[in-house]
């Protein structure tokens, strides 16, 4: 299958540069990024009414999570702290 795809001088620019850096062909590296980017989709599903994206998490799940807790603390912390 053929797939034509118009991009802009800038992307071009930094496709052929990125396929070079890796020894490809702009062709060789698109036909890889794609595969790998198929093959990693999250895997999207309901359970009763909630819609429910599978994925791998990136980095420590711990650390993620305090880092959203961190985050909601703060934004608390703002909220209290502005006039009304």
């Amino acid at each position: 299958m053929a797939i034509t795809l118009e991009l802009t001088p800038e992307i071009e620019a930094r496709l052929l540069a990125q396929a070079a850096a890796q020894g490809m062909t702009a062709e060789e590296f698109l036909q890889v990024a794609v595969e790998n980017l198929l093959n990693t989709e999250p895997l999207v599903y309901r359970v009763g009414t909630a819609l429910v994206v599978q994925s791998t998490p990136i980095g420590n799940l711990d650390t993620a999570v305090e880092q959203m807790r961190e985050e909601r603390i703060n934004s608390l912390i703002t909220d209290c702290e502005s006039p009304i």
